[in-house]
């Protein structure tokens, strides 16, 4: 079976919602993850942060979003579209158990995200012919020295 590639204009904008949620976050010290190591049956842990952890909440539900939408833009059916569902549940799954050890709550960040993004006016993400598209459709700002050559031609009139 031959699968195209992903397209960047279906699953960028997804992407970067929570690329941009970690980076408003950051990093506080002080989380520790502890296991069951499977082989010698030992506790294990792992220090880590409080940000590490929001990457972690939103890499498993990006991942979660890209299988499912993946599933008809490849025309997957039974088997492989099943296994890709399970395996979305299942990030699912993992993620809301993290976000909910640590009071994190993906779609309210989500929610909190999208509004601060309707705000900007300026996309740091935008392509350049956008982007000039843009700023030329704008009227050009005056500057100091521009408001200070009107104010004196009205006075010498």
């Amino acid at each position: 079976m031959s699968r195209g590639p992903l397209s960047k204009e279906q699953h960028e904008p997804e992407l970067s919602k929570t690329v941009e949620l970690t980076e408003i976050d950051g990093c506080v010290p002080g989380g520790i993850l502890r296991y069951l190591d499977g082989y010698d049956h030992e506790d294990k842990e792992i220090r880590t942060c409080l940000g590490d952890i929001y990457v972690i909440c939103n890499a498993l539900m990006d991942y979660a979003n890209l299988l499912e939408g993946v599933i008809e833009e490849w025309g997957l059916t039974g088997f492989h579209a099943a296994n890709y569902e399970l395996h979305a549940a299942r990030c699912r799954k993992i993620s809301k158990k993290y976000a909910d050890a640590i009071g994190y709550d993906y779609e309210k960040a989500m929610e909190k995200c999208q509004k601060r993004r309707g705000r900007r006016d300026d996309d740091v993400g935008q392509d350049a012919l956008t982007a000039l598209a843009r700023r030329s459709n704008q009227p050009p700002k005056e500057s100091a020295e521009d408001k200070k050559e009107e104010d004196s031609s009205e006075t010498d009139e």
